[in-house]
């Protein structure tokens, strides 16, 4: 069968799909997926049709396809069969085993002269051009001239270097607008137009935040490999039945990993019941499957720790291929069969160490099932009440998979988590409402606002639960925290934690945290104590770096520029626990004009409340008082606020300034202060600093 295309220039303004209905079946076969500003003046598609149809033709942005190109679509019925012509009456169908390779792809800014024929299978890379009359039967590379019968590289458009920059800039991603800015040097010297942008292109590269993939724990045969696919559920003919069960069927036994990125949205619920029934096939087959399931910012973050990119038939293929070219990983037709032909365990190999370091999480086997479930939620130790449930949904989903991670999806289920953060831009659940840091800094610089913090701890306190040693729960300090919560101070922000709905900025330790933490009887406790009309602000405004996804970027150092602002040319009181030493070491406060300190104990400070606000009501009413010493601090920033002063509540603010300096992406040990979220942080080191000593005015314990 032929299909006509005549795609207008100038007419394609975002990816667009061209599609049939064919085979007398209710469905619409993609002939043609086509990005922004390409054009097809007057080509033809010949395919072969059948029930096996898996084929189709993708052009990429900003290319030139001229007239008469002709596309030759999977026609080689196999020349060793006794007959190659046709036979009246006969259907023509090939079997399913029959060996087939044939979608099209051609990629970004490339131009396709007249009178040429691309073959079956076929992939010309970004930048190519391919002269006239040339018949293409291999793979072209990026840049690349060809010419001839059989089409042979007759040079490159530009020198290695040059090839090099512009597949780092990329420039056919940037959006429609900004192409259309920089038209004019598009169209004019090279060196020129890479030295402007290869530095900008670097820089976006360098930070690029990798999502936390819930790493497998393995024990087959072979290298631990990653292939990344992405369902094209949207499709009439999809790809991803064919793609997991040659993947089943070729990696059983091994250590490669297939990980299929799920877009999180409105069809979230039909597309894990699909993989749910196609995963029911597989009872008796040990192999590796993990979902990320999520909605990236930024899917580039995927493809730098995977191994492998699988194609699929969605108007995105072309752009993941392209991703896929930026790490220097190979690239796998999911739509050949058979797909896995030439690639086999330990064969892969990845141009580029991978950028993540991923987190290890424990397999847990799940009794009566050969099922083993890379378990994300680490406080199950402590849920034992939704233990079942979760083995019961997680058994559900993937019952005849034997190896399966299912990563922030599993994890929102078991803590009865998920429907708070999937619709955190709708309006369905109930959430407190918090605004975030930058919004109280400002009120704090500008309006003298002082701040008292909630986080686990305080309402630890609140319902009399121990959750943390350096500070025992106490019925007076819960009536007092409840107070603060309560109080309608004008000049005290009361924050809270932005634990309650989407936590797509946190890295896997901070979701991880929270969702062991949020539990259904945690939210209720909490929902019960707060007010859902009013402001509240958010807590982790004092925790800029540890439990953020983009720690490895400069953006915690921006963060912390801005708290730096606070205390800009102020006269500081520091009111800490006799081991907390906030700024000893490091000049998270050397912007501050003048620093005392009053400290109180290390633990249990409540207990000397009243002597650390009275040394405090002492201090100068122009001084900006700042408080480290958990939830006490809750208390006496609200006290303080009362009688006139300015107090905040900081507690975190130093170690985590500590832990970006020491730069690991986590919480490490500080050895001369105390720090009660690593094991042995409790362990101090004495310190001789006699500048830090001159700054002590009162010691409460």
């Amino acid at each position: 069968m032929s299909f006509k295309l005549n795609v207008p220039e100038g007419s394609i303004k975002t990816e667009t799909e061209y599609k049939e209905q064919i085979l007398d079946e209710e469905k619409s076969f993609p002939i043609l997926f086509v990005g922004r500003d390409s054009y097809i003046d007057n080509a033809t598609v010949d395919a072969v049709l059948d029930s096996n149809l898996i084929y189709n033709l993708q052009v990429g942005r900003h290319t030139v396809i001229s007239k008469n190109v002709t596309f030759i679509i999977d026609e080689d019925f196999g020349y060793k069969s006794p007959c190659q012509g046709k036979i009246s009456g006969y259907s023509s169908e090939r079997a399913v085993t029959s060996k087939r390779k044939g979608q099209i792809i051609i990629m970004n800014d490339c131009f396709i002269g007249e009178n040429v024929t691309i073959m079956s299978g076929v992939n010309v890379g970004n930048g190519a051009r391919v002269l006239a009359g040339s018949v293409v039967t291999e793979d072209i590379p990026a840049y690349a001239v060809v010419a001839g019968n059989p089409a042979q590289i007759v040079g490159y458009r530009f020198d290695e270097k040059q090839r090099e920059a512009l597949s780092l800039i990329k420039w056919w991603n940037w959006d429609a607008n900004k192409v259309l800015s920089c038209a004019k040097e598009l169209y004019g010297d090279m060196d020129t137009f890479i030295k402007k942008h290869l530095n900008e292109a670097k820089d976006e590269l360098m930070n690029i935040v990798p999502p936390e993939l819930q790493y497998i724990e393995k024990s087959n045969q072979g290298e631990e490999k990653i292939l990344l696919y992405i369902p094209d559920f949207e499709q009439d003919y999809p790809t991803y039945k064919r793609v997991i069960d040659a993947f089943a069927n070729t990696y059983a036994d091994t250590n490669t990993e297939l990980l299929l990125y799920i877009v999180e949205d409105e069809n979230i619920d039909k597309k894990l019941a699909l993989l749910e029934e196609v995963f029911a096939g597989y009872e008796d087959v040990n192999c590796y499957v993990n979902l990320y399931v999520g909605k990236l910012s930024d899917e580039r973050g995927l493809f730098g720790q995977v191994d492998a990119y699988i194609t699929n038939r969605s108007k995105n293929n072309v752009l993941y291929m392209d991703m896929a070219d930026l790490f220097g990983i190979p690239v796998i037709s999911g739509v050949d069969l058979p797909i896995f032909e030439e690639i086999k365990t330990g064969k892969l190999i990845k141009d580029k160490e991978k950028d993540a370091d991923i987190t290890s999480w424990v397999n847990t086997e799940l009794e009566g099932c050969k099922l083993m479930i890379s378990k994300i939620a680490g406080g199950m130790k402590s849920q034992n009440d939704n233990l079942e449930e979760t083995r019961e949904w997680l058994n559900k989903l993937t019952t005849h998979v034997s190896q399966i991670s299912v990563n922030q999806y599993a994890m929102n289920h078991s803590i009865d988590n998920l429907k708070y953060e999937m619709f955190y831009d709708m309006t369905r659940p109930e959430y407190p409402i918090i605004e975030d840091g930058e919004k109280a800094i400002d009120l704090i610089i500008n309006e003298k606002k002082s701040m008292s913090r909630f986080g686990d701890g305080e309402f630890a306190v609140i319902a009399g639960d121990n959750r943390q040693k350096f500070q025992l729960a106490n019925e007076k300090l819960g009536e007092r925290l409840k107070e603060v919560l309560n109080s309608k101070e004008d000049n005290l922000l009361v924050c809270i934690a932005n634990n309650y709905g989407d936590l797509s900025k946190y890295n896997a330790d901070g979701k991880y945290n929270i969702r062991a933490y949020m539990t259904p009887e945690i939210r209720r406790q909490h929902y019960e104590l707060l007010d859902m009309s009013r402001i509240y602000y958010d807590t982790y405004l004092t925790r800029p770096y540890a439990m953020y996804r983009d720690n490895h970027t400069d953006a915690p150092r921006k963060r912390f520029d801005s708290l730096r602002r606070i205390w800009e040319g102020r006269d500081l009181v520091i009111i800490e626990g006799e081991k907390t030493r906030m700024g000893v070491g490091n000049d998270l406060f050397h912007n501050a004009n003048s620093i005392t300190r009053i400290l109180g104990p290390a633990v249990n400070a409540f207990d000397r409340y009243d002597d650390i606000l009275e040394e405090a009501m002492k201090q100068d009413k122009d001084k900006l008082i700042l408080i480290a010493m958990g939830a006490t601090a809750t208390v006496l920033a609200y006290d303080l606020a009362k009688a006139g002063y300015q107090a905040l509540d900081i507690g975190h603010i130093d170690m985590e300034y500590e832990w970006m300096l020491a730069g690991k992406g986590k919480k490490t040990e500080v050895k001369h202060k105390y720090n009660n979220e690593v094991a042995g942080g409790d362990n101090v080191e004495e310190i001789h600093d006699p500048i830090y000593e001159s700054q002590i005015i009162a010691r409460c314990f």
